[in-house]
């Protein structure tokens, strides 16, 4: 029975040391997976800061009536005002709505 013991108080000092490889494997994948997911959102955070920079570019070209001769940027105010003239009318009925209702 002694016999037993030993072997039984062998393969628990195997499981225990099995079991702390696992959890110290788990643990590290664990802080890998923490690190990427904060790499991804750092990347993420500098691509939407790039956005808004080049939407301020953008919005100061527009409203300094820059960049006449590019072909690009013609094109794109030209859909600006159409999208302005359209939000004008679409205001306007929406007003005119409003005044019905009262």
């Amino acid at each position: 029975m002694e016999d037993f013991f030993k072997k039984l108080s062998i393969y628990g000092s195997i499981a225990k040391e099995e079991g702390q490889k696992i959890a110290q494997n788990a643990l590290n994948k664990g802080r890998e997976i923490a690190d990427i997911t904060k790499l991804k959102r750092d990347i993420k955070i500098e691509e939407d800061i790039i956005k808004s920079y080049k939407m301020v570019i953008g919005e100061y070209v527009a409203a300094n009536d820059l960049l006449k001769d590019d072909e690009l940027v013609f094109d794109q105010r030209s859909k600006i005002l159409e999208c302005q003239k359209k939000l004008d009318e679409l205001n306007a009925k929406l007003e005119e709505m409003s005044k019905n209702n009262k």
